[in-house]
C-alpha cells in the first residue's frame, strides 16, 4: 500500500497495536509509549520512552512529543492510557493534529458524575452507582470500588474489602452478577456502526479480583440485547459527540438485562479481534475526519481469542528467546517481568471457540520453557 502523506503520532501505554495497524494501512509512524517492544519498534520509524502515565505533566508530554516530531507535521492518535492524562494534552504544539476524541469529549466520558448521568438523560442502564462510601459489613460484595481512568480491570476491588476514601477519581457501583463483554464501534457524525461484539474472561488474584484475562469474539448475543447495544451506541454518539472507534464495556444480569459499565473513548483492545488491521485503522482515521460513507469491515471467519499471559513469579527475558509466532508485546532479552505483570499476549483463530484456550495453552507452556526465573531481591 502506498504510504500516506502525513506521519501519524501515536501516545499510548502500549502503542504496538496502533503502530502495527497504522504501518499496514500505509502510515509512517512514530510511538510514545512505555514499553517500546520488540514488535512496535519493527514497525516504527521513532520511538520515544514515557514514564508511568500517572507521573505524566503537560511539560512532560510536550518535550516528549516535541523532541520525537522535530517540528514536522504529524497526526497524533491516542490509545489505551489516555484517560489518565487527557486534560494534559492542551495545548498541543502547533505541528501536531489531534485525531480523535477531544479532551472535552473524553472528560465527559471519564469523568463519572458526567458519564452516569449521560447514561440516565438517554434512558440507558446501568448498574447503580454511586459517589460516597455504602455502608458495607466486611467481606460483602454487594459494592464494588473503581478507579474511573483504571485499565483491564485491575483497578477494581470489593468496596468492603479497602479504605473507606473517596474522591473525583473513584466511584462505587453495585456488583452485577452476570456475564461481562464489549462493543468495539465506529462513530463519524450520525453514521454509528456495530463493529464487533465480544466477550471478556477474567484472570482474578487477591490483589486484582477483576483482572481481565482474556477477549474472544465474535460473541453470539441475542438479536434483541445486540439491538439493545445499536441504540445505546447510537445516543451516546448522538449525546457526546464520540468519533472513530471506542469501545463500549457491558455485562448481561443473570436476570437476562444489559447494563452498561464504561466507555473507553479510544481504540480499545478488542480491535486486535479483527483481521483486517489497515481497514480498521483507516475507517477509524475517516471517522474522526467526519468522512460519513464508511464501510463496513469484514467480520472474522473463525472464531478469534486474545489471551494475556501474565507471570506468576519474576521472570526475565533470557537471549535468544525464541517466542511463538501468535504472540504480540514482546520483551527484550534482559527484561525483568514482575509477578503478576503481563508477559505478552497472544492472538488465535480457532474453528470452535472452546479450542482457543488449548491453544493459548500451549504457548504458555513455550514461553514459560525459556523464561528465566529471579528472585525478590534480583527483581528490584
Amino acid at each position: 500500500m502506498q504510504t500516506q502523506s502525513i506521519p501519524v503520532l501515536i501516545f499510548a501505554h502500549s502503542g504496538r497495536f496502533l503502530a502495527q495497524a497504522a504501518t499496514q494501512a500505509g502510515y509512517n509512524v512514530w510511538v510514545a509509549d512505555c514499553y517500546g517492544d520488540i514488535d512496535l519498534l519493527a514497525v516504527a520509524d521513532r520511538w520515544q520512552s514515557l514514564p508511568a502515565f500517572s507521573k505524566l505533566t503537560h511539560d512532560h508530554i510536550f518535550r516528549t512529543l516535541s523532541d520525537l516530531t522535530r517540528g514536522e507535521q504529524c497526526l497524533l492518535i491516542c490509545g489505551g492510557g489516555i484517560e489518565q492524562c487527557y486534560h494534559l494534552l492542551l495545548p498541543l504544539p502547533p505541528n501536531i493534529k489531534l485525531i480523535g476524541n477531544t479532551p472535552d469529549i473524553i472528560a465527559s466520558i471519564k469523568t463519572p458524575s458526567a458519564f452516569f448521568k449521560l447514561l440516565d438523560d438517554n434512558a440507558i442502564n446501568f448498574p447503580e452507582t454511586r459517589f460516597k462510601v455504602p455502608s458495607n459489613k466486611f467481606g460483602d460484595i454487594t459494592w464494588l470500588k473503581k478507579e474511573a481512568a483504571g485499565l483491564g480491570g485491575a483497578h477494581i476491588q470489593f468496596a468492603a474489602l479497602t479504605r473507606n476514601e473517596i474522591d473525583a477519581q473513584y466511584y462505587y457501583q453495585r456488583f452485577i452478577s452476570g456475564v461481562s463483554g464489549s462493543c468495539l464501534f465506529l462513530a463519524s457524525g450520525d453514521n454509528v456502526q456495530l463493529m464487533s461484539i465480544n466477550q471478556q474472561h477474567l484472570s482474578p488474584t487477591r490483589q486484582a479480583p477483576f483482572r481481565l484475562g482474556r477477549i474472544e469474539s465474535a460473541w453470539p448475543i441475542s438479536a434483541t440485547h445486540r439491538d439493545d447495544l445499536h441504540k445505546i451506541v447510537r445516543r451516546l454518539t448522538e449525546a457526546s459527540g464520540l468519533i472513530g472507534l471506542n469501545s463500549l464495556d457491558f455485562v448481561i444480569s443473570d436476570r437476562n438485562e444489559l447494563l452498561v459499565i464504561e466507555v473507553n473513548p479510544r481504540v480499545s483492545a478488542s480491535a486486535e479481534l479483527i483481521s483486517n488491521r489497515a481497514l480498521l485503522f483507516q475507517q477509524h482515521m475517516d471517522g474522526c475526519l467526519n468522512q460519513h460513507r464508511i464501510s463496513q469491515s469484514p467480520v472474522n471467519s473463525n472464531a478469534t481469542s486474545l489471551f494475556y499471559h501474565y507471570a506468576k513469579m519474576n521472570l526475565i527475558v533470557p537471549e535468544n528467546m525464541q517466542w511463538p509466532a501468535e504472540c504480540h508485546d514482546i520483551s527484550a532479552a534482559g527484561v525483568v517481568i514482575k509477578q503478576d505483570e503481563p508477559i505478552c499476549t497472544s492472538v488465535v483463530e480457532v474453528d470452535e471457540p472452546h479450542l482457543a484456550m488449548q491453544q493459548h495453552d500451549v504457548i504458555e507452556n513455550k514461553i514459560l520453557a525459556q523464561l528465566k526465573t529471579l528472585n525478590t531481591s534480583e527483581a528490584m
